[in-house]
């Protein structure tokens, strides 16, 4: 088996790529995997990153593990960071705009920002992230065998794991410009395998947890455009309009662990006010035709209630006359 060569520095080997393939971890990476994944410049600045500011201590019940599967838990836990963090990201941005967009004041009001599936994608994502546990294992955060065997816990976790490798090759636009990722769709083939082999799953989980998986992923998918679109209404010019506030409108509380430049301007404001204005424009559009609707009831029923007048009789006799005119006797 050839040697991956994925080494930052001396002083860190836990950030080297295995050379081989423990069974420690649910999770088996083949040598091609592992070879891409050398060669990606965005994972080689993830794992130092991960190296350097990540804490690779087991836990108690981890802590007697040899080298390497200590080794291989922390590369899988790379690759879950680099699948999830994304999406997390993704969600908070989503947050914010639907907030701005929404001007809503309780967070399960800001799923209205979207329509479709990018409102299925967003609530289902605004539950399972309204765990601060799952949160945490979206961050990678801990031992790193504990966040490898977590993905395998629920339904959930697998099907967002699942729609990550999925979305592993769409472009996020909300990130920094820089070296991207690699592809990581291989990794369904090594999740695909860690759950045949799990005791807690049946044989066709596999097979049902997928189309809810693909659905998710579209989700997502469309989420990413129509924030995008809001993003640019947000940054379109409005009329003033002096009855609206004028303080900026009040942060998603979701925003929190995306971090941010305390008191930082962002166009929310702007955004909040046009709603408003397009709300009070259709309400009073609203009223103006029921108006209109009831004041033409109001008239038809007027018209047939009352009695004839004689001008109408008269119309009525000229009209029936006029008929009798144009009759030819028969010969």
């Amino acid at each position: 088996m050839a040697t991956a060569s994925l080494l930052f520095t001396s002083e860190m080997p836990s950030a080297m790529l295995p050379t081989t393939v423990p069974i420690a971890s649910p999770f088996l990476l083949r040598e091609d995997d592992l070879e891409v994944l050398s060669q990606s410049d965005g994972f080689t600045i993830l794992r130092a990153h991960l190296a350097a500011y990540y804490s690779y201590e087991a836990c108690d019940s981890h802590s007697s593990a040899c080298p390497e599967d200590v080794q291989h838990w922390t590369i899988v836990r790379d690759i879950l960071h680099a699948l999830l963090v994304p999406v997390v990201e993704l969600f908070d941005k989503a947050c914010g705009v639907a907030a701005a967009a929404t001007n809503a004041t309780k967070l399960e009001d800001l799923e209205y920002a979207f329509t479709g599936s990018s409102r299925g994608a967003f609530v289902w994502l605004q539950c399972f992230l309204s765990s601060e546990k799952e949160r945490d294992w979206c961050f990678t955060r801990g031992c790193p065998a504990c966040v490898v065997e977590h993905t395998l816990s629920s339904e959930f976790s697998i099907r967002l794991i699942y729609a990550a490798c999925l979305l592993s090759d769409v472009h996020y636009p909300f990130t920094m410009e820089g070296p991207t990722l690699p592809s990581f769709t291989f990794f369904l083939d090594s999740l695909a395998r860690a759950i045949s082999e799990d005791e807690v799953f049946g044989e066709d989980f596999f097979d049902r947890m997928q189309p809810k998986a693909w659905a998710t992923r579209d989700g997502v998918d469309e989420l990413i455009q129509q924030c995008l679109d809001l993003d640019i209404a947000l940054s379109q010019p409005t009329t003033p309009d002096g009855s609206a506030p004028t303080s900026p409108a009040s942060v998603s509380p979701a925003l929190g662990p995306c971090g941010g430049t305390p008191g930082m301007k962002i166009k929310r404001s702007k955004m909040a006010r046009r709603q408003m204005k397009l709300q009070r424009e259709e309400e009073a559009w609203m009223e103006e035709m029921l108006r209109n609707s009831s004041e033409r009831l109001r008239t038809e029923a007027y018209e047939t209630a009352r009695p004839a007048s004689a001008d109408s009789l008269l119309v009525a006799l000229k009209d029936e006359a006029a008929v009798l005119i144009t009759e030819i006797d028969p010969e």
